[in-house]
Protein backbone atom coordinates (compact mmCIF):
# COMPACT_ATOMS: atom_id res chain seq x y z
CA UNK A 1 0.00 0.00 0.00
CA UNK A 2 1.22 3.21 -0.60
CA UNK A 3 1.79 6.12 1.69
CA UNK A 4 2.05 9.71 0.30
CA UNK A 5 4.78 11.43 2.58
CA UNK A 6 4.92 15.09 2.82
CA UNK A 7 8.47 16.81 2.16
CA UNK A 8 8.41 19.31 4.72
CA UNK A 9 6.16 17.88 7.45
CA UNK A 10 8.66 14.75 7.60
CA UNK A 11 11.74 16.76 8.15
CA UNK A 12 10.51 19.33 10.47
CA UNK A 13 12.74 19.02 13.68
CA UNK A 14 15.74 17.50 11.45
CA UNK A 15 16.37 19.58 8.56
CA UNK A 16 12.93 21.76 8.70
CA UNK A 17 12.44 24.35 10.87
CA UNK A 18 8.79 24.34 13.17
CA UNK A 19 6.62 26.97 11.04
CA UNK A 20 4.44 27.99 14.66
CA UNK A 21 6.97 28.29 17.60
CA UNK A 22 4.70 28.46 20.91
CA UNK A 23 3.96 25.92 24.02
CA UNK A 24 0.32 25.64 25.11
CA UNK A 25 -1.70 23.32 27.45
CA UNK A 26 -4.96 22.15 27.59
CA UNK A 27 -7.62 23.33 25.63
CA UNK A 28 -5.27 26.72 25.26
CA UNK A 29 -3.87 24.43 22.57
CA UNK A 30 -6.29 24.34 20.05
CA UNK A 31 -7.00 27.91 20.94
CA UNK A 32 -3.58 29.07 19.77
CA UNK A 33 -3.53 26.37 16.51
CA UNK A 34 -7.09 27.98 15.17
CA UNK A 35 -5.41 31.27 16.06
CA UNK A 36 -2.43 30.45 13.51
CA UNK A 37 -4.81 29.15 11.07
CA UNK A 38 -6.74 32.78 11.03
CA UNK A 39 -3.67 34.48 10.93
CA UNK A 40 -2.22 32.42 8.05
CA UNK A 41 -5.30 33.12 6.24
CA UNK A 42 -5.91 36.58 6.50
CA UNK A 43 -2.25 37.28 5.29
CA UNK A 44 -2.79 34.83 2.28
CA UNK A 45 -5.72 36.97 1.50
CA UNK A 46 -4.48 40.12 1.53
CA UNK A 47 -1.61 39.67 -1.13
CA UNK A 48 -2.12 37.87 -4.22
CA UNK A 49 -0.52 34.70 -4.99
CA UNK A 50 3.13 34.13 -5.64
CA UNK A 51 3.64 37.15 -3.15
CA UNK A 52 3.52 35.81 0.23
CA UNK A 53 5.60 32.09 0.66
CA UNK A 54 5.81 31.34 3.99
CA UNK A 55 4.41 32.57 7.04
CA UNK A 56 6.23 32.02 10.51
CA UNK A 57 4.66 32.50 13.66
CA UNK A 58 6.18 32.89 17.35
CA UNK A 59 4.24 33.61 20.60
CA UNK A 60 5.84 34.65 23.82
CA UNK A 61 3.60 36.10 26.34
CA UNK A 62 1.26 39.05 25.08
CA UNK A 63 3.35 39.17 21.79
CA UNK A 64 3.56 37.62 18.57
CA UNK A 65 6.20 37.24 16.72
CA UNK A 66 5.36 36.87 12.32
CA UNK A 67 7.48 36.48 10.23
CA UNK A 68 6.69 36.81 6.16
CA UNK A 69 8.67 35.24 3.29
CA UNK A 70 7.99 36.89 0.56
CA UNK A 71 9.05 37.54 -3.28
CA UNK A 72 7.86 41.24 -3.70
CA UNK A 73 8.65 42.78 -0.07
CA UNK A 74 8.23 46.38 -1.66
CA UNK A 75 4.30 45.20 -2.20
CA UNK A 76 3.94 43.70 1.35
CA UNK A 77 5.06 46.93 3.15
CA UNK A 78 3.54 49.24 1.12
CA UNK A 79 4.09 53.37 0.22
CA UNK A 80 5.03 54.70 3.11
CA UNK A 81 4.55 51.17 5.17
CA UNK A 82 1.07 51.85 5.08
CA UNK A 83 0.39 48.52 3.57
CA UNK A 84 2.14 46.89 6.34
CA UNK A 85 0.45 48.96 9.46
CA UNK A 86 -2.40 48.39 8.43
CA UNK A 87 -1.60 44.32 8.20
CA UNK A 88 -0.37 44.90 11.64
CA UNK A 89 -3.65 46.75 12.75
CA UNK A 90 -5.62 44.08 11.02
CA UNK A 91 -4.01 40.70 13.13
CA UNK A 92 -3.77 42.82 16.26
CA UNK A 93 -7.12 43.04 16.27
CA UNK A 94 -7.54 39.80 15.49
CA UNK A 95 -5.63 37.88 18.12
CA UNK A 96 -5.86 40.63 21.08
CA UNK A 97 -2.03 40.05 21.19
CA UNK A 98 0.80 42.70 20.38
CA UNK A 99 2.08 42.27 16.93
CA UNK A 100 5.92 42.12 15.31
CA UNK A 101 6.16 42.37 11.84
CA UNK A 102 9.40 40.78 10.29
CA UNK A 103 9.27 40.88 6.12
CA UNK A 104 12.15 39.20 4.60
CA UNK A 105 12.46 38.73 0.52
CA UNK A 106 12.76 35.48 -1.20
CA UNK A 107 16.09 34.97 -2.83
CA UNK A 108 15.78 32.85 -5.66
CA UNK A 109 11.79 33.00 -6.67
CA UNK A 110 12.99 29.97 -9.20
CA UNK A 111 13.59 27.42 -6.43
CA UNK A 112 10.77 28.25 -4.41
CA UNK A 113 8.45 25.75 -4.47
CA UNK A 114 5.45 27.38 -3.04
CA UNK A 115 6.06 30.64 -4.90
CA UNK A 116 6.42 28.06 -8.11
CA UNK A 117 3.04 26.42 -7.38
CA UNK A 118 1.40 30.08 -6.83
CA UNK A 119 2.57 31.21 -10.07
CA UNK A 120 1.69 28.23 -11.78
CA UNK A 121 -1.99 28.66 -10.44
CA UNK A 122 -1.93 32.59 -11.07
CA UNK A 123 -1.09 31.41 -14.83
CA UNK A 124 -3.51 28.65 -15.12
CA UNK A 125 -6.67 30.99 -14.30
CA UNK A 126 -5.08 33.53 -16.59
CA UNK A 127 -5.83 30.70 -19.43
CA UNK A 128 -2.63 29.73 -20.09
CA UNK A 129 -1.75 26.07 -21.45
CA UNK A 130 -0.66 24.58 -18.37
CA UNK A 131 1.09 21.91 -20.63
CA UNK A 132 3.67 24.90 -22.03
CA UNK A 133 3.68 27.15 -18.54
CA UNK A 134 4.59 23.91 -17.05
CA UNK A 135 7.22 23.14 -19.55
CA UNK A 136 8.40 26.98 -19.19
CA UNK A 137 8.69 26.78 -15.50
CA UNK A 138 10.39 23.72 -15.07
CA UNK A 139 12.57 24.65 -17.59
CA UNK A 140 13.54 28.03 -15.12
CA UNK A 141 13.16 25.90 -12.08
CA UNK A 142 16.20 23.91 -13.37
CA UNK A 143 18.27 26.58 -14.94
CA UNK A 144 18.28 28.38 -11.70
CA UNK A 145 20.26 24.96 -9.89
CA UNK A 146 17.98 22.90 -8.97
CA UNK A 147 19.50 19.35 -9.00
CA UNK A 148 15.52 17.83 -9.90
CA UNK A 149 11.98 19.43 -9.80
CA UNK A 150 8.59 17.46 -10.37
CA UNK A 151 5.48 19.53 -11.45
CA UNK A 152 1.92 18.07 -11.08
CA UNK A 153 -1.36 19.47 -12.07
CA UNK A 154 -4.59 17.48 -11.41
CA UNK A 155 -8.34 18.35 -11.93
CA UNK A 156 -10.58 18.99 -15.34
CA UNK A 157 -7.85 20.36 -17.22
CA UNK A 158 -8.80 22.37 -20.68
CA UNK A 159 -11.82 21.54 -19.73
CA UNK A 160 -12.13 18.30 -19.45
CA UNK A 161 -15.34 15.97 -19.18
CA UNK A 162 -13.07 13.86 -16.76
CA UNK A 163 -10.11 14.81 -14.14
CA UNK A 164 -6.67 13.80 -15.14
CA UNK A 165 -3.24 14.69 -13.87
CA UNK A 166 -0.82 16.17 -15.55
CA UNK A 167 3.21 15.42 -14.72
CA UNK A 168 6.37 16.96 -15.51
CA UNK A 169 9.61 16.28 -14.35
CA UNK A 170 13.42 16.77 -14.00
CA UNK A 171 16.65 14.99 -12.51
CA UNK A 172 15.62 13.34 -9.35
CA UNK A 173 13.56 14.01 -5.96
CA UNK A 174 14.38 12.38 -3.02
CA UNK A 175 11.01 11.87 -0.61
CA UNK A 176 12.39 10.01 1.76
CA UNK A 177 15.74 11.08 2.55
CA UNK A 178 16.63 13.28 5.76
CA UNK A 179 19.63 14.98 4.77
CA UNK A 180 17.79 16.01 1.39
CA UNK A 181 16.37 19.74 0.89
CA UNK A 182 13.50 18.92 -0.86
CA UNK A 183 11.10 21.82 -0.71
CA UNK A 184 6.92 21.41 -1.56
CA UNK A 185 4.21 23.72 -2.70
CA UNK A 186 0.73 23.75 -3.33
CA UNK A 187 -1.53 25.97 -4.83
CA UNK A 188 -5.32 25.84 -6.16
CA UNK A 189 -6.65 27.33 -9.48
CA UNK A 190 -9.98 28.55 -9.50
CA UNK A 191 -10.96 28.22 -13.07
CA UNK A 192 -14.31 28.23 -15.06
CA UNK A 193 -14.54 24.66 -15.08
CA UNK A 194 -13.34 23.42 -11.78
CA UNK A 195 -10.70 23.68 -9.16
CA UNK A 196 -7.12 22.32 -10.21
CA UNK A 197 -4.63 21.43 -7.91
CA UNK A 198 -1.16 21.79 -8.37
CA UNK A 199 1.93 20.64 -6.72
CA UNK A 200 5.63 21.66 -6.79
CA UNK A 201 8.69 19.51 -5.42
CA UNK A 202 11.97 21.06 -5.60
CA UNK A 203 15.01 19.55 -5.44
CA UNK A 204 18.09 21.89 -4.57
CA UNK A 205 20.75 19.31 -2.85
CA UNK A 206 22.05 17.41 0.06
CA UNK A 207 22.77 19.22 3.44
CA UNK A 208 26.19 18.51 4.25
CA UNK A 209 26.44 18.12 7.90
CA UNK A 210 30.46 18.46 9.24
Amino acid sequence: MGQKIHPIGFRVGISEPWRSRWFARGTDYGKCLQMDYKVRRLIKDRFRKGIISRIEIQRRGDRMTVMLLATRKGEVIGRGYATRDALVADLERLSGLEIKLDIQEVRHWDLDAVTVAENLAAAIERRVSPRRQMKRVLENTMNAGAEGAKIQVSGRIDGSEMSRTMTQRSGRIPLQTLCARTDYGLAEAKTSYGVLGVKVWIFTGDIVRL
